[in-house]
């Protein structure tokens, strides 16, 4: 064989080596992490805020809502987050792209959602291309989950449909990425189950809750255990969710599988993070997670406050955080240049985006 035939044998060899790796879906580490280097539990960057402007521009796009919440903008800034690069099976990987959210993007005054109640509306998910959003209205006996839907991210929502919330946990729940699908933590907090309906519409009703794809999860917790917060992935790949109680302190998993068809295995903890390990009860809760999974979105029990968390991709930790203060339960956009939550509003909590 020439030297030009080997060459190219070698070049075909460990293309075929990456495309290998690439075909099937990468369980997280051991440790709970996303491969590469054992996962680090220092503590994470504690950000403030800032009067430092983003670098990127405001968005004016309008999303068919009308009045504001009056919130004082909220510039934060964050230091830059390592990046590395990773290797697999010993092959080259170039270094990851920059994160869809931005560490030092501007969140201003948020804009109310026109479905929100003269009750307290507490936003639990809104789907990546923003056209479908779930949340709880009320409290109580008297909660009920409510879902609307909209032909386009620049139309308003409109009239949704609701669920009793007594006949599960009062936990959040989470939607799938068509909007068929919504995800519930069962009465007894030791599984998940789904409702499906069969349009994206407030007339196709959702249907019983079902086992779905979550046997594998369901009946398998010791008895001082629970399962909460339920997050599905923009790619339907990953289901993220919180195992809690027993005084254990990593208590968010992920869980990854290759089709949307394929049942959830079970999930691994998160690699350690001192920003999102439970302090006795009180926990690091997730809200949103991009579409690129860069940056998880929890509700801090412990700091009383939204927080955004970035990963290091060396570690697979997330342990660069950003203060969103008042911009609770907050759950990105597909870009992330619009962010939806919950905050007080003029007489009770109300649902809000805003946009940078």
């Amino acid at each position: 064989m020439t030297g030009s035939s080997v060459a190219i044998a070698s070049a075909v060899a460990a293309l075929a080596g990456l495309l290998a790796c690439s075909s099937a879906a990468s369980p997280p580490a051991a440790d709970g992490g996303f491969g590469g280097d054992d996962a680090s539990a220092d503590a994470p960057v504690s950000v403030v805020e800032s009067g430092s402007a983003a670098d990127a521009a405001n968005a004016a796009d309008g999303r068919g809502e009308g009045s504001t919440d009056g919130q004082a903008s909220s510039d934060a800034v964050a230091s830059s987050m390592d990046g590395g690069d990773s290797g697999v099976d010993g092959a080259y990987m170039p270094p990851p792209v920059g994160a869809v959210c931005s560490q030092t993007a501007t969140w201003g005054t948020g804009t109310l959602l026109s479905i929100s109640t003269p009750a307290d509306d507490e936003l639990d998910s809104i789907t990546a291309d923003e056209l479908t959003i779930a949340w709880t209205e009320g409290s109580g006996s008297s909660a009920t989950i409510e879902i609307a839907d909209r032909a386009s991210n620049t139309d308003a929502f409109g009239a949704p449909q609701s669920l009793p919330a007594g006949q599960f946990t009062a936990d959040r729940v989470s939607l799938s990425p068509d909007g068929l699908r919504l995800v519930v933590v069962n009465a007894d907090a030791h599984g998940f189950s789904e409702l499906t309906r069969s349009a994206r519409t407030s007339s196709s009703a959702f249907g019983p809750a079902a086992t779905g794809s979550y046997a594998t999860l369901n009946g398998v917790l010791a008895p001082e255990l629970s399962y909460g917060d339920p997050l599905l992935g923009a790619d339907d790949a990953v289901f993220y969710y919180s195992v809690y109680g027993g005084g254990q302190t990593a208590t968010l998993y992920r869980a990854a599988r290759l089709l949307s068809t394929d049942p959830w295995p079970a999930g691994a903890a998160l690699a350690p993070s001192a920003g999102l390990a439970a302090q006795g009860t009180l926990r690091r809760r997730p809200t949103g997670i991009s579409s690129d999974e860069q940056t998880l979105f929890v509700w801090d029990e412990v700091m009383g406050m939204e927080r955004a968390a970035w990963i290091d991709m060396s570690t697979g930790a997330y342990n660069v955080f950003v203060d969103l203060a008042s911009y609770e339960l907050a759950a990105p956009a597909s870009s992330c240049h619009a962010l939806y939550y919950s905050a007080p509003g003029a007489t009770s909590t109300d649902l809000f985006v805003v946009t940078y």
